[in-house]
């Protein structure tokens, strides 16, 4: 695996290396044991952006801090460094960098306002194992990184997360919050073992809005595991560690790794020189940035048209993030501590973004489709 790797990736290897060693239920519950590790806790706010999942505060809260939204850089979806550096306060123990759908966030300027006030970073490489900026994979800037294999990210194990530590001290401290954590029930892993058998054999972009709606049907009721909590109180998910099944999937998964980077790139490709439609626009890249992406996202002005569009005709285009904090409805905001007009670019931002298939089960067929769509 490791001789047909280019020279830029060589460093990913050492990643990859390390990413079945200090496994979570869940990829957030990585980042709330970085944080806890960093001693994190009541009182204590943590910066992350806003264009993010539920996932991101929810392992905030669950270590007694509060969420700081920053907004996203312009025309662009990761943070803003400029407005990062104006809402900093003596309360903010650290700083969640999000790669968001594989584009590396502007990891030099965040760091020139983080570095000089000794605020930790934490790398939120849930949609990216493999992306590089200045020719350095990431995971690699900060204190650590977590990452996730839940549905939709570039290595679907079932449920499962992971953190990487950079730092010895810190890294001793993460095993120990591991190691003091216990396995789901037997009930749970088989219901999510159902979960990766079911989405192996129904998934396809061409089934995807069937798949979606069947999922989430199944998660309200409660029979499937969905992908978010409810936001009052602290779930369980942050007392288990990934389960034994789960995490053997992972390591056999990681071993065609540079095959599921080599062939996320050619689909990119394939999407950078068939979207011909001048209205589709590409989210800005920083320079010295190159993407392996999750998802390959365009900004579109009409998107529930678009997306309605889709759904007709059975072709895979995502919403998300559909709202600043997805999925939550606007009432829901200050759940997790944003106020409405307090990052103006993300909420304009969700209601243009859609994001295409990058995954092993995309077809030359399903590029077609959407390309078609697309370029109307």
């Amino acid at each position: 695996m490791h001789s047909c790797l280019q020279r830029k990736w060589r460093k990913a290897i050492d990643i990859i290396k390390e990413i079945p060693k200090i496994t979570f239920y869940r990829g957030r519950v990585g980042l709330y044991a970085i944080l806890k590790a960093l001693g994190v806790g009541e009182g204590d706010e943590v910066a992350t952006q806003a264009f993010t999942c539920l996932a991101v505060p929810e392992g905030i809260m669950a270590t007694g801090a509060k969420p700081l939204f920053i907004d996203t850089e312009e025309g662009g979806v990761n943070m803003c460094p400029l407005d990062l550096e104006s809402k900093l306060t003596d309360k903010v123990k650290a700083v969640v960098v999000q790669h968001t759908f594989g584009i590396p966030a502007q990891i030099a300027p965040i760091r020139s306002v983080t570095d000089p006030r000794g605020i930790p970073m934490v790398e939120d490489c849930c949609h990216t194992f493999a992306s590089t900026y200045v020719n350095q994979v990431v995971g690699i800037f900060g204190v650590g990184a977590f990452y996730s294999f839940e549905w939709g990210k570039p290595i679907v194990a079932g449920i499962g997360g992971c953190a990487v530590i950079n730092d010895p001290d810190l890294r001793r401290k993460v095993l120990d919050i591991a190691d003091s954590m216990v396995s789901p029930s037997w009930k749970r892993v088989i219901k999510i073992q159902l979960q990766y058998w079911a989405y192996e054999r129904l998934y396809k972009p061409s089934n995807y809005w069937k798949v979606r709606s069947a999922f989430q049907k199944l998660a309200r009721s409660g029979a499937a595991e969905g992908n978010y909590n409810p936001t009052e109180g602290i779930a369980d998910d942050f007392t288990f560690n990934m389960a034994k099944p789960l995490r053997d999937r992972l390591v056999e998964k990681l071993k065609s790794a540079s095959e599921i980077v080599e062939r996320a790139k050619r689909i990119a490709e394939k999407y950078d020189q068939g979207v011909v439609n001048k209205e589709m626009v590409r989210p800005t890249v920083p320079d010295g940035a190159i993407p392996v992406y999750a998802r390959y996202p365009l900004l579109y002005e009409d998107k529930a048209r678009l997306l309605a569009r889709a759904e007709e005709s059975n072709i895979e285009i995502a919403d998300w993030y559909r709202t600043p904090i997805h999925p939550l409805g606007e009432e829901n905001w200050r759940t997790v501590g944003l106020e409405k007009g307090s990052c103006p670019r993300a909420e304009q931002l969700s209601k243009r973004i859609i994001s295409l298939p990058i995954n092993q089960k995309v077809k030359q067929e399903d590029i077609d489709r959407t390309l078609g769509l697309l370029n109307e």
